[in-house]
Order: C-alpha cells, then structure tokens, then sequence
C-alpha cells in the first residue's frame, strides 16, 4: 500500500504558483520593518497558505510551501531582519514550531489523499462514493483542527513570548511569570495535539511502538488522575480487592485512561465514577490465536448527554467530535482504541443506566498471574 498519493502534475504545478504568488502576497501585505514588526500576524497568513498548499497541492508542494514561508518569516520579520540569524529565543521557537506544523500538516493530507486514491482503485462506485466523503469530511476536520486547534496555540505562545521580549513594557515578576507559563501551557498543548496526530500515522501503519510488561493498573490511573490537577478530584475510585496485575504498556494505559476521563469531565457536567476489577476474557484486537486469558477491566461512568445507539461506533473515528461544540482534534477516542487493541486488550463504550456513557477499557492479566492461577486449581 503507498503512503503517499501523487497528484496530477498540472496541479502541483498550479498550487505552486498560486502557493508562490499568496507567500509574495503576504509578504508585502504585512509591510516588514526593521524593527521586525508583524511577526505574529505574518506567521499565522504563511500557516494558512502552507495549509491550502497541502489541501491543493499535495505532500511536495506542502513541504516546499512551509520551508519557504519559515525562511520568509526569518528574513523578513525575526530579529535581526533581513538576515538568516534569530538573536530573539521567542521567535526561534515560533519558527521551530511553525515549520513542524507545516510538515506534520504536510504529511497528514498526503496520508489522506493516499487512502483516497487507494479506495478509487480497488473499490466498486458506490464504495469510491463513501470514501470519497470519508475522505473530505476528514479534510475539512484537519483543517479545522489546523486553523483552530494547532493554530490558537501557536499564536498564544508567540504571542506571549513576543510581550516578554519587549522592551517597550517594564513587567513584573508577578506578569513575567504569568506570561512564561501562558507560554509554557500554550507549547505543551501544541506538543500533545501534534503527539497526536504522529500517534494516528504510527497506528495506521501499524509501527506504535508497545512495550508490554506486568504492571499495576490503579499505579497508572494514580498517575493519570494527577494530569487534571484539582479537576481530578471529581473522579471516584474503587478498585476491587486483590486486584491481579495486568500485562499491558503503562505509559499506553496512562494515555487512555487520561483521554477517556477527559471526555467524561468535559461532556458529563458532573461526578465521573471509576470501577477496576475483574472479568472475563478480553475479546481485543490482539487476543487472535491465542489462548483466552481473564482482564483487568475499567471502567468510567458519567451521567452525562450520552452518545445515541447509532453513533457509539462513529465516535472511535479519527476527526470525530462527540458534539459539534467540543475542543480537539477528535482523536482521543480513536486512539485510546487503537492504543488498547495495541496491548492486546479492548476498548468500549456503551450507554450508563440512567443516562450517561460508559466505557471500559479490559486489559489481559499478566501471564505470571495467570499461570499461579492455574497451578492453583492443578
């Protein structure tokens, strides 16, 4: 299967220079100065020609368009102007970030145009015809993610870094410091959405490195709780008596239970209780061929909206909101299934009696504890 589809030559080459002619666009529109003035406003104009490149361009124009906006933005708005040097930290990080932006971007959109010209080849009309949808309902996701969600981050951090930088404001310990970690929050968000979607590429391909050892599931879910600070608190925790350990990656089971407790405190408006015990064997992704073994099951249970019957599976699609006034990529739920069919466990969801949603996440019991457990019935 190809990774990356070739688009037609004539329009690589049109995008090009219509690529070409919005860069030059930009470029003069913003009026650069040499007091390098304008360089949040020119970053985020470059980021949207960069992205229009990859949506009617393809991967090559992509990446052309984004290393040539990053060194038009060096030149023309990073101190010192109208040189390759960036003697201003703020602005050499804005530019690191800008350029992986472009490519991860850049990537992205070749990833989707490869499904998309692999399924007009091998399926029927009707099959090309959904495809075909999938494949554009995914596009506009992305660069709605892209235009919002990668690029709000962005223009806080550079934003903040740039009023620290100034040297037309005297700031006080108090405000530097406010800034410091509006910037700091605003480059972490960065860093885990483009986690993300590197993580996305690495499950379609089947390369996510999984690393799996016996481990203690409460240890894990301790360590999750802690990301949400004093949100976390919400959370209610019960934890079955003598509770085996389960062979699966901590970090993994981290990443999972820190996305299905986010969606819960985000959707439900209220409590979100966690269960961990025992049950039967998993029914995972990871389980063929081998012998059935008995899972460490959690399960989150809120009392919130819910997902209506029809679309509990449309919710482990990659872009996929569970409503359209949500925040993110819509990748978490994908992944946390894709992360748990990776260890050999499962991922479900499922309505809450009363109202709300459920899911459970089952892990297979370690082989050590498995075997004690047969000798003990021998």
């Amino acid at each position: 299967m190809q990774r990356f589809a070739m688009l037609p030559v004539r329009r690589q080459l049109a995008a090009a220079i219509a690529g070409v002619v919005m860069l030059a666009l930009v470029t003069v529109a913003v009026a650069p100065s040499e007091e390098g003035e304008g360089f949040l406003v020119a970053a985020l104009l470059y980021q949207l020609v960069v992205v229009a490149a990859a949506v009617f361009g393809g991967l090559v124009v992509a990446l052309a368009a984004a290393t040539a906006a990053g060194l038009l933005l060096n030149y023309f708005f990073a101190d010192p102007v109208h040189t390759v040097q960036v003697t201003d930290g703020a602005h050499a990080v804005a530019i690191v970030v800008f350029l992986a932006v472009g490519a991860i971007v850049s990537l992205v959109v070749g990833q989707s145009e490869a499904r998309l010209a692999l399924a007009q080849q091998t399926t029927a009309a009707e099959s090309r015809a959904v495809a075909a949808q999938d494949a554009d309902r995914m596009k506009t996701a992305l660069l709605a993610a892209v235009g919002h969600d990668l690029r709000t981050p962005l223009a806080a951090a550079s934003a903040a870094a740039t009023s620290l930088a100034s040297e037309d404001v005297v700031w006080t310990t108090e405000q530097r410091a406010e800034l410091l970690a509006s910037t700091i929050g605003a480059l972490e968000r960065l860093e885990r959405l483009i986690d993300d979607l590197l993580d996305t590429s690495r499950l379609d391909a089947g390369v996510l490195p999984v690393s799996l050892e016996a481990m203690r599931v409460e240890d894990a879910v301790a360590l999750a709780l802690d990301e949400f600070g004093d949100a976390g608190d919400a959370v209610s925790v019960s934890i079955a008596p003598e509770l085996p350990d389960a062979r699966a990656d901590p970090v993994l089971v981290q990443r999972v239970v820190v996305n299905v407790v986010g969606n819960s405190l985000r959707h439900a408006g209220g409590a979100v209780e966690m269960r961990i015990g025992v049950a039967g064997p998993v029914q995972g992704a990871g389980s063929e061929g081998a012998s059935p073994r008995p899972a460490v099951e959690l399960a989150v249970v809120d009392h919130g909206p819910g997902i209506p019957p029809e679309s509990l599976e449309d919710a482990f699609r990659p872009f996929r909101r569970l409503d359209d006034r949500g925040t993110g990529v819509g990748l978490g739920l994908a992944l946390s299934r894709g992360f748990a069919e990776a260890m050999g466990g499962a991922l479900s969801i499922g309505p809450t009696p009363g109202g709300g949603l459920t899911c459970v996440l089952a892990l297979p019991v370690s082989d050590a504890v498995t075997r004690l457990a047969g000798e003990g019935e021998g």
